[in-house]
Order: structure tokens, then sequence, then C-alpha cells
């Protein structure tokens, strides 16, 4: 044999014997993975933990965003909160006024709703005079005087210790006199809120100064019941 034909032997014979050693490795490895061979299409995807924690974050993210909102909100409304019941009482006082203003004019087309207590208060409340026949004497007078309203909170305050107020005044009248009553609790045609209604119109048209307003100023009112105090003991103790 010669030396190229020896060569070319041993040559084939080291290239089988690496082509066998290659199908034994490969054969060792794939007996060495666990479990099946699963395709890459049908391995196991990502745990919910993984898939949801941006969808988390997210919602975590808005609720801190609320929490602040909330936490500079709350105290910005309850520093304004005096100032909106003031306002909110303001103005259902003023709706109150605008309707008494409505019971207390004429009775027309344009106001059904009128009591007509201006046709002897007068129309701007200024007073006046009407003529009146006293039922238990009969005594006839063509010119009576009606007070004016638009000073009566110098007089007579809304809630006086004695009950003689503005209040008892409309609901009940004064005998004698021809203011009748106008409650329905002493058969008159007025319902609670609507005399509510015709003291917020007499409040708002008062023209006086508001130390002398016994309606609006707690102080001017204190001072006329300590100034009658004294006056009501010695009527006591005398008696």
């Amino acid at each position: 044999m010669s030396t190229l034909a020896l060569l070319a032997l041993i040559g084939a014979i080291v290239v089988g014997l690496a082509f066998v050693a290659a199908l034994i490795a490969m054969t060792l490895r794939r007996r060495g993975q666990a479990g099946p061979d699963i395709p890459p299409g049908m391995s196991p995807g990502p745990s919910d933990q993984v898939l949801e924690r941006r969808h988390l974050e997210r919602i975590m993210g808005w609720g801190i965003i609320f929490v602040v909102i909330t936490a500079v909100w709350l105290p910005v409304i309850w520093l304004r909160e005096p100032d909106q019941n003031v306002a909110d009482a303001v103005e259902l006082m003023d709706r109150a006024a605008a309707r008494g203003e409505e019971w207390f004019a004429l009775t027309s087309e344009e106001n059904p709703t009128g009591f007509a207590c201006a046709r002897c208060h007068g129309l701007e409340a200024e007073g006046g005079s009407v003529p009146f026949t006293n039922s238990e004497t009969g005594e006839f007078t063509p010119n009576y005087p009606v007070p004016a309203l638009n000073d009566v909170c110098a007089r007579l305050p809304i809630e006086h210790p004695d009950d003689v107020d503005i209040r008892d005044t409309i609901m009940q009248g004064r005998e004698g006199t021809p203011m009748p009553s106008w409650s329905v609790r002493f058969e008159g045609p007025m319902n609670d809120q609507q005399i509510t209604d015709l003291i917020a119109f007499i409040v708002s048209i008062q023209e006086i100064p508001d130390e002398q307003n016994l309606c609006t100023n707690p102080a001017a009112a204190a001072e006329e019941d300590a100034e009658q105090a004294p006056d009501d003991a010695g009527q006591t103790g005398t008696a």
C-alpha cells in the first residue's frame, strides 16, 4: 500500500470517528433535557403578575393623583364654607324679600297674589290713613292713622320678650284698629312662609340708622330690653 492510500484511509477513519462522536453527543444531550420537547410557540407565557404590573401601576398612579387633589380640595372647600354659608343666607333673604314685596303690593292683574298691605300702609310703606268703624263701639273714624312700616324696626324688634313684635302683630292683628289678623292660625289668609317673606321685605326697606334697628342689630335690641327691664320691675313691684 502506498503512502498516499494510507493517508487517505487514516483520514476516512478520523472523519468517521468524528461523525460517530457527534451523533453520540447529540443523543446524550437530548436525553439530558427535562420535560417534553415543546415547540417555541407553545412555551409558557409570562405570569399574571408580570402581565398586570403595568395596569396595577397605572391604577395606583391615578389613586395617588386623586388623593393629592382631594387633600388640596377639601381644605379649600372648608375654608370657603363660612363665606358660602353667608352668601347662601343672603340669597335666601333676598328671595324671601322679593316674595314679600309681592305679598305687600296691591292686588292687580300683574300681581294677583298681592294681599294689598300697601292699601293701608302706603305704596312705599310710608304710612297713611283709612276709614275705620270700631266694631265694639260703633265709632267711625274717617281718617284712622296707619303707622309707617319703613321705620318699624326702631319701635318693635322681630322677637320681643313681651311677644309684642312684628310677627305677632301681622299674625294676630290689633284689636280695636283696622289691622286684622293675617295668619291662617287666626283665621287669616297668610301661611307662615308668606308672613316670613313679608317680614323679610319689611326689614329690607327700613330707613333708620343701624344703631336704632332692633331687627338686625342685636346690640340695639339688647339695649332696648335692658332699658325696659327696670320699668317692668318697677311696675311689678308697684302692683
